[in-house]
């Protein structure tokens, strides 16, 4: 297990980032803080990191479908974990890393987009820049998941019709195709439609 010196930690707990974060009561805004923080910090150690998962479905989304986590996809895990110690992170026994004081709990996943690269999100969040899953993969892939069906439903139609107009259905159908969803695709679709 990594464990930096507390006085490497400390160091971050000063720092105008860490008092930015301290101040930001929204708990949603706050993550998203971070996370557009980490995932800079990474790009800086040559590590290329993606918000996807429940939090970028929340993101989204607006706050709709708040998570108790935020799953990052990275490149580099060592480094990755390096960098969380240091922000004050600790890793818990099930393996995600929580940070007390702001009350964020992470899942680092090392391994490379599923989705096309080309169609991820950028957004700026301060002054930082997060990657985030494309529409597309996260519609796929709740409605793939079999962990939490009716929410993963849920969560697949609010984000056909939040993007209902900028979809793009041909790789939407080509990614449903690869994962033998189209009829539960196709189900979701009309269904938003009609809400």
């Amino acid at each position: 297990m990594i464990n930096l010196k507390a006085e490497t930690r400390d160091r971050f707990k000063t720092s105008p980032e860490y008092k930015d974060l301290k101040q930001e009561q929204d708990l949603f805004k706050r993550r998203i803080q971070f996370i557009a923080f980490l995932t800079e910090k990474l790009k800086e150690e040559g590590v290329d990191a993606i918000l996807v998962g429940g939090q970028a479905i929340d993101l989204y989304t607006a706050g709709n479908f708040a998570t108790s986590d935020v799953d990052l996809l990275v490149t580099n895990r060592p480094v990755t974990e390096k960098l969380l110690n240091k922000f004050g992170f600790g890793k818990e026994a099930n393996g995600l890393w929580f940070n007390k004081d702001l009350n964020i709990v992470i899942q680092v996943i090392p391994e490379p987009y599923s989705g096309d690269p080309a169609r991820l999100r950028k957004f700026r969040v301060k002054d930082f820049e997060l990657r985030v899953a494309a529409p597309e993969d996260l519609i796929a892939n709740r409605l793939y998941s079999k962990s939490n069906p009716q929410r993963d439903s849920e969560q697949a139609i609010a984000l056909l019709k939040i993007f209902a107009d900028s979809i793009d259905n041909t790789y939407l159908n080509k990614v449903a195709k690869r994962d033998n969803i189209e009829e539960v695709l196709a189900e979701a679709i009309e269904y938003a439609s009609k809400i």
